[in-house]
C-alpha cells in the first residue's frame, strides 16, 4: 500500500511539473530587440548595457503572463545601420520594444517606433524623439549633473577652470548647461572643442596652463578621454584637482582618472551592484547596465500590468512610477525616466561619495 502510494505521489509530481513546463512553453512571448555598440570604441559601453538587460531578464519573475526574450544587434556605432537593423527587427525578429544606446540611434528610432506602435526605451541626454506613449528616455538628468559640479567647485574655491569637450551632440549641450550654471556661479573658464580621433592635446592644454585653470572638465569618450587625462598630468605636475562632466562613461579605466571627481548617475543598491558584479566579475555597471536594467524592467512591468498587448502602451504612458534598482523611485515625466546623479570621487582605484 505504501508503495501504491509512493507511486502515486510521484506520478502526481510529474504531471503537475508537465504540466507546469507546459505553462511556460505556451506563454505568448515578448521579444525586446537592443541596438547596442559591441565593438569598437564604444563596446564598453554597449557590453555593460547588455550585461544589465541579461541580468533584468534573469530576474524575472517565474509567474507572469509572458516569456521574454532578448534579441541583441551590433550597431558598431554604425548610425548608417540603425535603420536596417530596425527593419530586421520589426519584420524578422517581430520585437513588441526596441532598446537604444546614445543620442543618434535613440532620434532614429524614435519616429520608427512610434509608426511601428512598438515601445522604445533611449537612452540620451537631450531627447528629440520623446512625445507619444511610445517613446522613453532613461537617463540622468543634466541639469542635476552641472549643478553638482558647480556647487563642488564653488567649495573648493576654484575660480578658473578648463572644459575639453568633444565634438559630440550630448556633451556639447551637457556642457553648455554647465557653462551658463559657472556664470552665474562666477567662476571663469575657457574651452576646447575638440573632434573624435584627435591624439594630441599638447598645445591645447598649453593654453590651459597659461589661462592659469585650476581645474579641468573633461566632457568626451574613451579613447580620446584616456589620452587627454594621460597628458593633462604630464604637464600639470601639481595635485591637480580633475573634474568630468559624466565622467563615469570611462570608469572601466579607474587607474588614469585618480583622484577625478565627477558627476554620473548615482550607484545603485548594494543588492544590485552585487548581483551585477558576482555574475559578470565586471565592475562597469554606472552606465549602461543601469540603465538596461531599468528599461528593461519597465517594459516587462508595463506588459505584466496592461490588460493586453494592444493596450500596453496606453497603460505605461499613464503610469508614474517604474521599477529601479535605486532605494528611491525614479518618477516618469513626460516619457522621461530620470535617474538620480550624485558625485564621485576616484581614490585607490574605488568609488567614494563627495
Amino acid at each position: 500500500m505504501k508503495k501504491l502510494l509512493c507511486v502515486l505521489c510521484m506520478a502526481l509530481s510529474l504531471v503537475a511539473c508537465d504540466k507546469q513546463n507546459n505553462n511556460l512553453q505556451h506563454k505568448p512571448v515578448i521579444k525586446i530587440g537592443a541596438i547596442l555598440p559591441l565593438t569598437g570604441n564604444l563596446a564598453t559601453w554597449g557590453n555593460s548595457e547588455k550585461q544589465g538587460l541579461i541580468l533584468a531578464l534573469e530576474n524575472v519573475p517565474q509567474k507572469t503572463k509572458y516569456k521574454y526574450e532578448l534579441v541583441f544587434e551590433n550597431s558598431e556605432n554604425n548610425n548608417k545601420n540603425i535603420q536596417h537593423i530596425a527593419q530586421k527587427l520589426i519584420k524578422l525578429d517581430k520585437v513588441s520594444a526596441i532598446i537604444t544606446m546614445f543620442d543618434p540611434a535613440a532620434n532614429i528610432i524614435g519616429p520608427i517606433a512610434s509608426e511601428n506602435k512598438i515601445l522604445h526605451f533611449g537612452q540620451s541626454w537631450f531627447p528629440q524623439y520623446i512625445g507619444d506613449k511610445y517613446n522613453y528616455n532613461v537617463y540622468a538628468d543634466m541639469q542635476d549633473e552641472s549643478k553638482l559640479i558647480t556647487e563642488y567647485l564653488k567649495k573648493q574655491n576654484l575660480k578658473r577652470v578648463y572644459l575639453f569637450t568633444v565634438n559630440q551632440t550630448g556633451f556639447i549641450g551637457g556642457t553648455k548647461i554647465l557653462k551658463d550654471m559657472l556664470k552665474v556661479a562666477n567662476i571663469d573658464f575657457q574651452e576646447t572643442i575638440f573632434n573624435f580621433g584627435q591624439t594630441d592635446f599638447k598645445i591645447d592644454i598649453t593654453k590651459a596652463k597659461k589661462f592659469k585653470a585650476q581645474a579641468y572638465v573633461v566632457g568626451a569618450f574613451a579613447p580620446e578621454s584616456d589620452i587627454l587625462m594621460k597628458q593633462i598630468k604630464q604637464v600639470d605636475k601639481e595635485n591637480v584637482i580633475v573634474t568630468g562632466l559624466d565622467l563615469g562613461l570611462n570608469i572601466s579605466n579607474r587607474a588614469v582618472y585618480e583622484n577625478s571627481v565627477f558627476a554620473a548617475p548615482a550607484k545603485p543598491t548594494d543588492d544590485f551592484i552585487q548581483k551585477y558584479t558576482s555574475h559578470f566579475n565586471d565592475e562597469n555597471y554606472m552606465f549602461g547596465a543601469v540603465v538596461g536594467y531599468i528599461s528593461f524592467g519597465t517594459i516587462v512591468n508595463a506588459f505584466e500590468s496592461a490588460e493586453s498587448k494592444e493596450s500596453v502602451a496606453d497603460s505605461l504612458f499613464k503610469s508614474r512610477e517604474t521599477p529601479t534598482v535605486f532605494h528611491n523611485k525614479t518618477v516618469k515625466d513626460f516619457g522621461i525616466i530620470y535617474i538620480p546623479s550624485e558625485l564621485l570621487k576616484i581614490s585607490n582605484g574605488k568609488l567614494i561619495k563627495k
